[in-house]
C-alpha cells in the first residue's frame, strides 16, 4: 500500500454537480510535497555526538580482524569522515567512510556512519542498505533504528520502517522522535489507532512539537473527530505561525463542517505563505461559492487553474463556476482542456454544460 497521508481534507468526490475541495498533493500522488516529506525530521550533524567515538569501535569477527596498521588507518578515516560530516561536507564524509569500509568491511561502526552520511545527503536507498548492514553486524541502538526507519519513510516504505522504529522506541522509550516516526509508519500502513497512540506519546514527551499536533489532527479528521482535529491544528499553528500546511488543513476541516467564512480566512493565510499553491486557491474558490460569492470564487478558480494546469478537478470547478456565471463558451473551453487531461471528467462537464445540471447544484 502506498504511503498515504490523510488530512480529512474534505476531499469531495466529483459527483455531477459538486465543486471539488481537495488536499494539497495527497501523498498517494506526490509524497514529496506532502506533509510526510515536509514533516519528517531533518538530519542535524550535531546528532553525530550520539554515536560512540569511532576510533574506539572498529570491530570485526575474530577470523577477519584487520591488521594493526589497517585498524589505525580505519580509525583515522573514521575521524576524518566524522569531521567532514560535522562540517556538512557529506560527499567527503562518504568518501572517507567508503575507504574505511574497504579496510574493515565487517565493522558495524563503519556501516553505521555510512548510513548516517547517505541519509544526510538524501540518498535514502544507500542509507537504508548501510544501516541494514550495520544492524546485521550487531549494531543495536536507538539511533540505528531511528535512522533506518527514517530512511525507509523517506523511501515511502512505511511497512519496512515499522520494525526498526519499534526497536528504537523499545531502546529509547523517552525519545519523542522515535514515537513520532513510528506513528508515521503506522499511519502509512493504515494502522490509525496505533499511529494515534504514538503521536500522543510523542506529544507527552514533547508538547511543543507542531508536527505531532498536525499529524494527529489528520487522523482525527479522517475519523470524523472534527472538533478535535480543529483544536489540534490551531495548536500547531500557535506553535508555528508560518505553518502553511496547517492553515490549509484547518480551512479544509472547517469547510467540511460548513464554516466557510472561517475556512476562507485560513485559506487566505495558506496562500500568503505559499502563493503558488493551486490547491489552496481551488479550495478558497469552493468556500467562496458556498458563501454565495460567485465572483470571488471564479477568480480563485482561475488562479488555481493557472497554477495547476494539469489538475483536472480544478478545471471542473472552473467550468462549473463559468456555468453559474452564464458563460457557456468559457465552460466549453474548459471542457476542451479537460479532454486532454482526464476524459472521464471531461464527459462529466460536457453533460453538465448541455443538460444544465449545474443549476441543480447544492452548495
Amino acid at each position: 500500500m502506498e504511503f498515504r497521508v490523510r488530512i480529512g481534507f474534505v476531499l469531495l468526490m466529483i459527483a455531477s454537480v459538486t465543486l471539488t475541495v481537495h488536499a494539497q498533493a495527497s501523498a498517494a500522488k506526490d509524497p514529496d510535497t506532502s506533509r510526510v516529506a515536509n514533516l519528517l525530521p531533518r538530519l542535524d550533524s550535531s546528532d553525530a555526538g550520539r554515536f560512540p567515538d569511532p576510533a574506539l569501535n572498529v570491530s570485526a569477527p575474530a577470523s577477519e580482524e584487520p591488521r594493526a596498521p589497517d585498524i589505525k588507518s580505519v580509525q583515522n578515516l573514521l575521524r576524518t569522515g566524522v569531521a567532514s560530516l560535522d562540517a556538512r561536507h557529506y560527499k567527503d564524509a562518504i568518501a572517507s567512510f567508503e575507504a574505511a569500509r574497504q579496510l574493515a568491511p565487517n565493522s558495524s561502526v563503519v556501516h553505521r556512519w555510512l548510513g548516517y552520511s547517505y541519509l544526510a545527503l538524501d540518498d535514502y536507498e544507500n542509507s537504508a542498505k548501510s544501516f541494514e548492514r550495520a544492524v546485521s553486524l550487531g549494531a543495536n541502538s536507538g539511533a540505528d533504528g531511528q535512522s533506518l526507519g527514517l530512511a525507509y519513510l523517506r523511501l515511502k516504505k512505511p511497512e519496512q520502517a515499522i520494525l526498526p522504529l519499534q526497536e528504537a522506541t523499545r531502546l529509547e522509550p523517552e525519545n519523542a522522535i522515535n514515537h513520532y516516526l513510528l506513528a508515521m509508519a503506522y499511519d502509512g500502513t493504515d494502522r490509525l489507532d496505533d499511529a494515534a497512540d504514538h503521536y500522543l506519546r510523542s506529544l507527552t514527551l514533547n508538547p511543543k512539537d507542531h508536527r505531532s499536533y498536525f499529524s494527529l489532527a489528520t487522523i482525527y479528521a479522517e475519523q470524523n473527530r472534527t472538533e478535535d482535529a480543529i483544536g489540534l491544528l490551531k495548536k500547531a499553528i500557535q506553535l508555528k505561525s508560518d505553518f502553511g500546511q496547517a492553515y490549509l488543513a484547518l480551512g479544509n476541516v472547517l469547510s467540511s463542517k460548513g464554516s466557510y467564512k472561517d475556512a476562507v480566512t485560513n485559506y487566505d493565510s495558506a496562500i500568503k505563505l505559499d502563493p503558488q499553491n493551486p490547491i489552496a486557491r481551488n479550495n478558497l474558490g469552493v468556500a467562496y461559492v458556498n458563501l454565495g460569492k460567485n465572483k470571488e470564487g471564479l477568480a480563485a478558480f482561475k488562479s488555481a487553474a493557472t497554477l495547476g494546469p494539469q489538475d483536472g478537478r480544478i478545471h471542473v470547478n472552473l467550468a462549473r463556476a463559468y456555468l453559474r456565471a452564464g458563460n457557456k463558451d468559457a465552460a466549453l473551453a474548459e471542457y476542451g482542456m479537460l479532454k486532454k487531461i482526464d476524459s472521464a471528467l471531461a464527459e462529466t462537464v460536457y453533460d453538465e454544460i448541455f443538460h444544465q445540471r449545474i443549476l441543480k447544484a447544492r452548495y
